[in-house]
């Protein structure tokens, strides 16, 4: 049937979206307005957006930054390489470590000056391309990226958002919603670190701690080992810089660690639970444990017998061990 361009009148047009910098006052009155008109809506909160889906499906988006269109066709460009990739579910389906910072173990209060910094370049990008992932256009576009933009456009495949829905004003049910491709990205994150630390043990004792994609060094580490640093970077097929560092300070608080520098003439600080802190304690207390039993062990030993803890034979040259073999 027919409608008539009085009944069209009537009916609601659905609204546009809207798309505001995040402001928590704004997005606070957005929601207890929603809530005093008992409606029923969805706020969906990730790293990079808070939006609020409302009763006629519109979207009020509240964001971090805006982005250049650019940005989400490099996005698309990787993903549609990745579907296309014989990998791609393998390593979609597998678990891959998150991990991507460390610091020297022990590492105490200290002022340690000038340090040498090697910092990789368009990690995540290079490593898609070195794996095979993503073709020489995707990777090439990528590249065309400014740094900014670079890390939102790889950064989308890790999606994570927290979705609460609500009935009638009230909130009924919260739901996490992961995107398909985290794991995608959790390897890229795998394979940096892996390479980031065959160069802290090429390091050594001169190595302090690494971030993401850049390790920090003393700078008095032998030229011969930092060009070994240099030539694990290369094989991974990294291109690297050296980044100038200067009034690099160590504070520690229990398990906290602060490490404030100068990098480029900007002032930087990296703070964080020291990762070795909780296993360090857990083999303390293993060693006791250990300590513990091969003390019983040994108690229970007869005369005459030999320690399980002596690597070589007892001689019986000048000295008369006997008085002592059980006990040692």
């Amino acid at each position: 049937m027919k409608q008539t361009k009085s009944q069209e009148a009537v009916r609601p047009k659905k609204l546009k979206n809207l798309t505001f910098y995040r402001n928590t006052q704004m997005f606070i009155s957005w929601v207890q307005t929603l809530k005093e008109q008992k409606a029923d809506f969805s706020v969906i909160h990730s790293k990079y957006t808070t939006a609020l889906k409302l009763p006629d499906g519109s979207k009020v988006n509240f964001i971090l930054n805006r982005y250049r269109d650019k940005v989400f066709i490099a996005n698309r460009m990787v993903v549609n390489d990745l579907k296309k990739n014989p990998e791609y579910d393998r390593i979609k389906q597998t678990e891959h470590s998150k991990n991507n910072f460390s610091v020297k173990n022990g590492l105490e209060t200290e002022y340690i000056g000038d340090v040498i910094n090697l910092d990789i370049s368009s990690a995540y990008a290079t490593t898609m391309y070195a794996q095979g992932l993503i073709t020489e256009k995707t990777f090439n576009m990528l590249q065309s990226l400014e740094k900014h933009e670079r890390l939102p456009a790889m950064g989308m495949l890790a999606k994570r958002a927290l979705v609460y829905d609500y009935k009638e004003g009230e909130c009924a049910d919260t739901n996490l919603e992961l995107g398909e491709n985290r794991q995608i990205f959790f390897f890229l994150i795998q394979k940096v670190e892996e390479c980031i630390n065959k160069c802290r043990e090429i390091s050594g004792d001169y190595y302090l701690f690494h971030w993401v994609d850049g390790i920090f060094i003393r700078n008095d580490i032998p030229v011969k080992d930092l060009q070994r640093i240099e030539r694990t970077l290369e094989n991974y097929g990294y291109k690297y810089k050296y980044e100038k560092v200067v009034n690099l300070s160590v504070k520690r608080q229990k398990e906290i660690l602060s490490i404030a520098m100068n990098k480029n003439g900007e002032d930087k600080e990296y703070k964080f639970n020291d990762p070795n802190h909780q296993t360090n304690f857990e083999n303390l207390v293993q060693c006791l444990q250990d300590l513990e039993v091969s003390q019983a062990e040994d108690r229970l030993r007869q005369d005459g017998t030999s320690s399980p803890m002596l690597e070589q034979p007892r001689s019986n040259g000048e000295i008369d061990y006997q008085e002592w073999l059980a006990t040692s």
